[in-house]
Protein backbone atom coordinates (compact mmCIF):
# COMPACT_ATOMS: atom_id res chain seq x y z
CA UNK A 1 0.00 0.00 0.00
CA UNK A 2 1.78 3.09 -1.23
CA UNK A 3 0.06 5.77 0.77
CA UNK A 4 -3.11 6.72 2.60
CA UNK A 5 -5.64 8.19 0.17
CA UNK A 6 -5.93 11.95 -0.20
CA UNK A 7 -8.97 13.27 1.69
CA UNK A 8 -10.80 16.06 -0.06
CA UNK A 9 -12.11 17.71 3.09
CA UNK A 10 -13.00 20.97 1.42
CA UNK A 11 -15.52 19.56 -1.04
CA UNK A 12 -18.54 20.47 1.07
CA UNK A 13 -21.17 20.21 -1.63
CA UNK A 14 -21.59 16.45 -1.09
CA UNK A 15 -24.40 15.22 1.17
CA UNK A 16 -24.12 12.61 3.93
CA UNK A 17 -25.73 9.20 3.31
CA UNK A 18 -25.17 5.57 4.28
CA UNK A 19 -21.71 4.02 3.93
CA UNK A 20 -23.16 0.62 2.98
CA UNK A 21 -21.68 0.61 -0.51
CA UNK A 22 -18.12 1.46 0.58
CA UNK A 23 -17.74 -1.88 2.33
CA UNK A 24 -15.59 -4.33 0.35
CA UNK A 25 -12.62 -4.47 -2.01
CA UNK A 26 -12.93 -3.59 -5.68
CA UNK A 27 -10.60 -3.05 -8.63
CA UNK A 28 -9.60 0.61 -8.79
CA UNK A 29 -7.08 0.58 -11.66
CA UNK A 30 -6.39 -1.66 -14.65
CA UNK A 31 -3.15 -1.43 -16.64
CA UNK A 32 -3.02 -3.18 -20.01
CA UNK A 33 0.12 -1.62 -21.40
CA UNK A 34 2.72 -2.40 -24.01
CA UNK A 35 4.54 -5.71 -23.81
CA UNK A 36 4.21 -7.23 -20.34
CA UNK A 37 3.25 -4.00 -18.61
CA UNK A 38 0.22 -5.37 -16.78
CA UNK A 39 -1.03 -4.38 -13.34
CA UNK A 40 -4.15 -4.45 -11.19
CA UNK A 41 -4.81 -2.08 -8.29
CA UNK A 42 -7.19 -3.20 -5.53
CA UNK A 43 -8.85 -0.60 -3.29
CA UNK A 44 -10.23 -0.92 0.25
CA UNK A 45 -13.09 1.62 0.43
CA UNK A 46 -14.21 0.57 3.90
CA UNK A 47 -13.46 1.93 7.36
CA UNK A 48 -11.98 -1.44 8.39
CA UNK A 49 -8.70 -3.21 7.70
CA UNK A 50 -9.16 -6.15 5.30
CA UNK A 51 -6.93 -9.22 5.02
CA UNK A 52 -6.30 -10.47 1.49
CA UNK A 53 -6.30 -14.09 2.67
CA UNK A 54 -9.91 -14.63 1.54
CA UNK A 55 -9.58 -13.06 -1.91
CA UNK A 56 -8.44 -14.19 -5.34
CA UNK A 57 -8.36 -12.89 -8.92
CA UNK A 58 -9.64 -14.96 -11.85
CA UNK A 59 -8.70 -14.42 -15.49
CA UNK A 60 -11.44 -15.36 -17.94
CA UNK A 61 -9.33 -15.34 -21.10
CA UNK A 62 -10.57 -15.63 -24.67
CA UNK A 63 -14.25 -15.87 -23.73
CA UNK A 64 -13.64 -18.64 -21.18
CA UNK A 65 -16.20 -18.73 -18.34
CA UNK A 66 -14.00 -20.79 -15.95
CA UNK A 67 -16.93 -21.41 -13.61
CA UNK A 68 -16.34 -24.99 -12.50
CA UNK A 69 -14.22 -25.60 -9.40
CA UNK A 70 -11.40 -26.28 -9.11
CA UNK A 71 -10.43 -23.65 -11.66
CA UNK A 72 -7.28 -24.34 -13.68
CA UNK A 73 -4.33 -23.00 -11.69
CA UNK A 74 -3.14 -20.83 -14.59
CA UNK A 75 -6.38 -18.83 -14.32
CA UNK A 76 -6.33 -18.31 -10.53
CA UNK A 77 -4.25 -15.84 -8.55
CA UNK A 78 -4.66 -16.12 -4.79
CA UNK A 79 -3.91 -12.74 -3.26
CA UNK A 80 -1.05 -12.64 -0.72
CA UNK A 81 -2.51 -14.02 2.55
CA UNK A 82 -0.01 -12.13 4.72
CA UNK A 83 -1.21 -8.72 3.53
CA UNK A 84 -3.79 -6.66 5.43
CA UNK A 85 -5.01 -3.49 3.76
CA UNK A 86 -5.75 -0.53 6.05
CA UNK A 87 -8.89 1.49 5.31
CA UNK A 88 -8.86 3.70 2.20
CA UNK A 89 -5.62 2.23 0.83
CA UNK A 90 -4.73 0.38 -2.35
CA UNK A 91 -2.63 -2.66 -3.22
CA UNK A 92 -0.85 -2.76 -6.60
CA UNK A 93 0.04 -6.06 -8.26
CA UNK A 94 2.18 -6.21 -11.40
CA UNK A 95 3.79 -9.02 -13.39
CA UNK A 96 6.91 -10.56 -11.86
CA UNK A 97 9.10 -10.05 -14.91
CA UNK A 98 12.25 -8.03 -14.24
CA UNK A 99 15.06 -9.73 -16.19
CA UNK A 100 16.52 -6.99 -18.42
CA UNK A 101 17.59 -9.68 -20.88
CA UNK A 102 14.11 -11.18 -21.14
CA UNK A 103 12.29 -11.14 -24.47
CA UNK A 104 8.79 -11.89 -25.74
CA UNK A 105 6.61 -13.40 -23.01
CA UNK A 106 9.52 -13.00 -20.59
CA UNK A 107 10.31 -9.36 -21.42
CA UNK A 108 10.65 -7.18 -18.29
CA UNK A 109 8.03 -4.68 -17.21
CA UNK A 110 9.01 -1.02 -17.19
CA UNK A 111 11.09 0.21 -14.27
CA UNK A 112 8.45 2.86 -13.61
CA UNK A 113 5.83 0.14 -13.13
CA UNK A 114 8.16 -1.89 -10.91
CA UNK A 115 8.64 1.19 -8.73
CA UNK A 116 4.94 1.69 -7.98
CA UNK A 117 3.98 -1.96 -7.49
CA UNK A 118 3.44 -3.30 -3.98
CA UNK A 119 4.19 -6.81 -5.18
CA UNK A 120 5.21 -8.67 -8.33
CA UNK A 121 3.22 -11.83 -9.01
CA UNK A 122 3.00 -14.47 -11.79
CA UNK A 123 6.47 -15.53 -12.88
CA UNK A 124 5.87 -15.69 -16.61
CA UNK A 125 3.32 -15.56 -19.41
CA UNK A 126 4.28 -18.65 -21.41
CA UNK A 127 1.74 -21.46 -21.11
CA UNK A 128 4.49 -23.85 -20.01
CA UNK A 129 5.40 -22.01 -16.80
CA UNK A 130 2.99 -24.17 -14.79
CA UNK A 131 1.77 -21.42 -12.48
CA UNK A 132 -0.71 -18.57 -12.43
CA UNK A 133 -0.84 -16.43 -15.58
CA UNK A 134 -3.69 -14.20 -14.38
CA UNK A 135 -1.69 -10.97 -14.70
CA UNK A 136 -0.84 -11.85 -18.30
CA UNK A 137 -4.27 -10.58 -19.36
CA UNK A 138 -4.93 -8.85 -22.67
CA UNK A 139 -7.58 -6.30 -23.56
CA UNK A 140 -9.98 -9.05 -24.65
CA UNK A 141 -9.91 -10.88 -21.29
CA UNK A 142 -12.43 -10.50 -18.49
CA UNK A 143 -11.32 -10.49 -14.84
CA UNK A 144 -13.14 -11.29 -11.61
CA UNK A 145 -12.17 -10.37 -8.06
CA UNK A 146 -13.60 -13.05 -5.78
CA UNK A 147 -14.12 -13.48 -2.04
CA UNK A 148 -14.44 -16.69 -0.06
CA UNK A 149 -17.77 -16.50 1.73
CA UNK A 150 -18.61 -19.51 3.89
CA UNK A 151 -16.43 -21.78 1.79
CA UNK A 152 -17.79 -20.61 -1.56
CA UNK A 153 -16.12 -18.18 -3.94
CA UNK A 154 -18.34 -15.30 -5.01
CA UNK A 155 -17.68 -12.46 -7.44
CA UNK A 156 -17.34 -9.09 -5.72
CA UNK A 157 -16.09 -7.24 -8.79
CA UNK A 158 -16.18 -8.15 -12.49
CA UNK A 159 -14.18 -6.35 -15.15
CA UNK A 160 -15.68 -6.61 -18.66
CA UNK A 161 -17.97 -9.54 -19.57
CA UNK A 162 -17.22 -13.12 -18.55
CA UNK A 163 -17.78 -15.53 -21.43
CA UNK A 164 -17.36 -12.96 -24.21
CA UNK A 165 -14.33 -12.37 -26.44
CA UNK A 166 -14.24 -9.13 -28.45
CA UNK A 167 -13.41 -9.17 -32.15
CA UNK A 168 -10.99 -6.91 -33.98
CA UNK A 169 -11.55 -4.90 -37.16
CA UNK A 170 -10.94 -8.04 -39.24
CA UNK A 171 -13.97 -9.65 -37.63
CA UNK A 172 -11.85 -12.22 -35.81
CA UNK A 173 -11.03 -12.83 -32.16
CA UNK A 174 -7.48 -11.78 -31.30
CA UNK A 175 -5.42 -10.39 -28.40
CA UNK A 176 -5.27 -7.19 -30.48
CA UNK A 177 -8.98 -6.62 -29.83
CA UNK A 178 -10.82 -5.17 -26.86
CA UNK A 179 -14.16 -3.79 -25.73
CA UNK A 180 -15.30 -0.50 -27.24
CA UNK A 181 -17.79 2.03 -25.84
CA UNK A 182 -20.43 1.98 -28.57
CA UNK A 183 -22.86 -0.87 -29.26
CA UNK A 184 -22.24 -3.73 -29.76
CA UNK A 185 -19.25 -2.97 -27.48
CA UNK A 186 -17.52 -6.31 -28.11
CA UNK A 187 -16.56 -5.73 -31.73
CA UNK A 188 -15.17 -3.01 -33.93
CA UNK A 189 -16.56 -2.38 -37.43
CA UNK A 190 -14.76 -4.45 -40.06
CA UNK A 191 -12.17 -2.31 -41.80
CA UNK A 192 -12.13 0.39 -39.12
CA UNK A 193 -8.58 1.56 -38.39
CA UNK A 194 -7.79 3.38 -35.12
CA UNK A 195 -7.20 6.13 -34.41
CA UNK A 196 -10.57 7.28 -35.57
CA UNK A 197 -13.91 8.24 -34.06
CA UNK A 198 -13.34 8.59 -30.31
CA UNK A 199 -16.16 6.27 -29.33
CA UNK A 200 -15.04 3.47 -31.62
CA UNK A 201 -11.56 2.94 -30.24
CA UNK A 202 -10.71 0.09 -27.91
CA UNK A 203 -11.01 1.04 -24.23
CA UNK A 204 -9.61 -2.13 -22.68
CA UNK A 205 -6.62 -2.77 -24.95
CA UNK A 206 -3.38 -0.75 -24.69
CA UNK A 207 -4.94 1.46 -22.03
CA UNK A 208 -4.76 2.33 -18.36
CA UNK A 209 -8.25 2.47 -16.84
CA UNK A 210 -9.03 4.23 -13.57
CA UNK A 211 -12.29 3.62 -11.70
CA UNK A 212 -14.51 6.69 -11.67
CA UNK A 213 -14.66 8.81 -8.54
CA UNK A 214 -18.27 7.99 -7.65
CA UNK A 215 -17.97 4.18 -7.87
CA UNK A 216 -18.40 2.74 -4.36
CA UNK A 217 -18.66 -1.00 -4.93
CA UNK A 218 -17.70 -3.72 -7.39
CA UNK A 219 -19.81 -5.23 -10.17
CA UNK A 220 -21.27 -8.51 -8.90
CA UNK A 221 -23.57 -9.43 -11.81
CA UNK A 222 -21.94 -10.38 -15.09
CA UNK A 223 -23.27 -8.05 -17.82
CA UNK A 224 -25.18 -9.56 -20.75
CA UNK A 225 -23.25 -10.31 -23.93
CA UNK A 226 -22.60 -7.20 -26.09
CA UNK A 227 -23.45 -4.78 -23.28
CA UNK A 228 -20.21 -3.98 -21.44
CA UNK A 229 -19.52 -0.25 -21.83
CA UNK A 230 -16.25 0.49 -20.02
CA UNK A 231 -16.85 4.25 -20.06
CA UNK A 232 -19.71 3.91 -17.55
CA UNK A 233 -17.38 3.10 -14.64
CA UNK A 234 -13.87 3.71 -15.98
CA UNK A 235 -11.79 6.68 -17.09
CA UNK A 236 -9.44 5.88 -19.98
CA UNK A 237 -5.80 7.00 -19.87
CA UNK A 238 -3.01 6.52 -22.43
CA UNK A 239 -0.90 3.38 -22.73
CA UNK A 240 1.68 2.87 -19.95
CA UNK A 241 0.25 5.51 -17.62
CA UNK A 242 1.50 4.46 -14.18
CA UNK A 243 1.32 7.79 -12.34
CA UNK A 244 -2.05 7.11 -10.70
CA UNK A 245 -1.04 3.74 -9.24
CA UNK A 246 -0.59 3.78 -5.48
CA UNK A 247 -3.64 5.86 -4.54
CA UNK A 248 -7.29 6.04 -5.51
CA UNK A 249 -9.45 9.13 -5.24
CA UNK A 250 -12.96 8.01 -4.38
CA UNK A 251 -16.13 9.36 -2.86
CA UNK A 252 -15.71 6.69 -0.16
CA UNK A 253 -12.58 8.48 1.09
CA UNK A 254 -14.24 11.56 2.47
CA UNK A 255 -17.07 10.18 4.58
CA UNK A 256 -19.47 12.11 2.37
CA UNK A 257 -21.76 11.13 -0.44
CA UNK A 258 -24.45 12.38 -2.70
CA UNK A 259 -28.16 12.06 -2.09
CA UNK A 260 -29.28 8.91 -3.89
CA UNK A 261 -31.14 9.60 -7.13
CA UNK A 262 -31.68 8.12 -10.57
CA UNK A 263 -29.62 10.67 -12.48
CA UNK A 264 -26.97 8.99 -14.64
CA UNK A 265 -24.15 10.87 -16.36
CA UNK A 266 -21.65 9.86 -19.02
CA UNK A 267 -18.77 12.20 -19.82
CA UNK A 268 -16.09 12.20 -22.51
CA UNK A 269 -13.30 12.54 -23.35
CA UNK A 270 -11.33 11.96 -20.17
CA UNK A 271 -8.68 13.37 -19.95
CA UNK A 272 -10.01 16.43 -21.75
CA UNK A 273 -8.09 19.10 -23.64
CA UNK A 274 -10.61 21.73 -24.75
CA UNK A 275 -14.22 20.52 -24.61
CA UNK A 276 -15.90 17.99 -22.33
CA UNK A 277 -19.30 16.47 -23.18
CA UNK A 278 -21.91 15.43 -20.60
CA UNK A 279 -24.77 13.08 -21.57
CA UNK A 280 -27.52 12.38 -19.02
CA UNK A 281 -30.72 10.35 -18.80
CA UNK A 282 -32.54 13.56 -17.79
CA UNK A 283 -32.49 17.16 -19.03
CA UNK A 284 -29.47 18.99 -17.62
CA UNK A 285 -30.20 22.32 -15.96
CA UNK A 286 -26.90 23.37 -14.41
CA UNK A 287 -23.22 22.39 -14.59
CA UNK A 288 -20.75 23.53 -11.93
CA UNK A 289 -17.05 22.71 -12.12
CA UNK A 290 -14.87 22.61 -8.98
CA UNK A 291 -11.14 22.13 -8.55
CA UNK A 292 -9.60 19.59 -6.16
CA UNK A 293 -9.95 22.01 -3.22
CA UNK A 294 -13.68 22.49 -3.80
CA UNK A 295 -13.35 26.00 -5.29
CA UNK A 296 -15.80 26.65 -8.11
CA UNK A 297 -14.09 27.32 -11.44
CA UNK A 298 -16.98 27.46 -13.89
CA UNK A 299 -20.78 27.53 -13.86
CA UNK A 300 -23.07 26.96 -16.82
CA UNK A 301 -26.85 27.39 -16.72
CA UNK A 302 -28.23 25.36 -19.62
CA UNK A 303 -30.71 27.32 -21.73
CA UNK A 304 -33.88 25.35 -22.53
CA UNK A 305 -32.35 22.36 -20.72
CA UNK A 306 -30.89 19.41 -22.62
CA UNK A 307 -29.66 15.85 -21.90
CA UNK A 308 -26.51 16.57 -23.93
CA UNK A 309 -24.26 19.51 -23.07
CA UNK A 310 -20.71 20.40 -24.05
CA UNK A 311 -18.55 22.67 -21.88
CA UNK A 312 -15.46 24.61 -22.97
CA UNK A 313 -12.74 23.96 -20.36
CA UNK A 314 -9.65 25.11 -22.26
CA UNK A 315 -9.08 27.91 -19.74
CA UNK A 316 -8.71 25.43 -16.86
CA UNK A 317 -5.18 24.54 -15.81
CA UNK A 318 -4.03 20.91 -15.90
CA UNK A 319 -5.29 18.81 -13.01
CA UNK A 320 -8.26 16.96 -11.47
CA UNK A 321 -11.73 18.53 -11.47
CA UNK A 322 -15.25 17.64 -10.36
CA UNK A 323 -18.37 18.57 -12.30
CA UNK A 324 -21.64 18.68 -10.41
CA UNK A 325 -24.49 18.07 -12.85
CA UNK A 326 -27.99 19.13 -11.80
CA UNK A 327 -31.04 18.08 -13.79
CA UNK A 328 -34.41 19.77 -14.22
CA UNK A 329 -35.77 17.75 -11.27
CA UNK A 330 -33.06 19.16 -8.97
CA UNK A 331 -31.20 15.83 -8.76
CA UNK A 332 -27.44 16.12 -8.90
CA UNK A 333 -24.49 13.85 -9.64
CA UNK A 334 -20.74 14.35 -9.31
CA UNK A 335 -18.36 13.49 -12.17
CA UNK A 336 -14.56 13.50 -11.92
CA UNK A 337 -12.38 14.38 -14.93
CA UNK A 338 -8.78 15.23 -15.73
CA UNK A 339 -7.71 18.32 -17.69
CA UNK A 340 -4.55 18.07 -19.80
Amino acid sequence: MKRILFTIVSITFLSQISFAQCSDLFISEYVEGSGNNKAIEIYNPSTNSISLSNYRLIRHDNGNSNTLEPIDGQHVLNLPPNITMPPKTVYVMALNLTDPNGTGQSAPIDLALQAVADTLLCNGCATTVGNSRVLCFNGDDALALQKNVGGSWVNIDIFACIGEQPKNNNGTASPTAGWTILPPFSSMPVGFTPPGAYFLEYWTQDKTLSRKYDIQTGVTDNPPIASFDASVQWDSLPTNTFDNLGAHECICNVGLNEIANNLKINSFPNPVLNTIYFVANENIKLIEIFDITGKMQQQLAVANFSPKVNVDVQNLTSGIYFARITDSKENSRLVKFSKN
